[in-house]
């Protein structure tokens, strides 16, 4: 079980009735997501299941507020040891957290558990081209730019670029 703490914000193992709420109150960002997202008890009960599942290699945690509301997900993909490498994801519950430092918040922690804990010498990330805020975030933190892959989403309306970046862990000489 993971729990991380923060000053604003603590990140921890969900339980299915956490992921449950993380749920209930989610709204797809229309820039990130042209899909209307509709809450359906049996798809989360799924995909909680799958994240059991891969907790081993894709580890996922909550991203909540002092007070105990669940207010995002954050997740460490395809960790892999032997590469000493992982990628992060991110994604706030609605707009209500956004702009809040709640999403550098949880980055910064995050950043600090892969190189601290997990002991990985570099973090990937990924972001769409419109996504200003976290490109932000990555810029705060030092993440480098590899490269754009055009049209890489169809939003329905338009196509986005994706944006890679990677983050090295400072304390490792390479």
């Amino acid at each position: 079980m993971i729990r991380i703490e923060g000053d604003k914000i603590y990140l921890k193992t969900c339980t299915r009735d956490e992921y449950h709420e993380h749920y209930k109150f989610y709204v797809a960002d229309p820039i990130m997501d042209p899909n209307t997202y509709i809450y359906d008890k049996e798809k989360v009960d799924k995909k909680y299941n799958s994240i059991i599942e891969k907790e081993s290699w894709y580890p996922r945690v909550g991203i909540f507020l002092r007070d105990g509301r669940i207010i995002g997900e954050l997740s460490f993909k395809r960790i892999d040891y032997e590469k000493s490498r992982c990628e992060l994801g991110l994604a706030l519950s609605n707009n209500d957290y956004k702009g809040l430092g709640y999403g550098t918040e949880a980055v910064k922690l995050a950043i600090d558990y892969v190189f601290n804990t997990l002991k990985l010498k570099c973090i990937y990330a990924d972001t769409m081209c419109s996504n200003k805020r976290m490109k932000s975030i990555f810029d705060k933190f030092g993440f480098e730019f590899i490269n754009r892959e055009e049209h890489f989403y169809d939003m329905h309306d338009r196509w986005e670029d994706k944006l890679n970046y990677i983050l090295r862990n400072p304390e490792v000489l390479y």
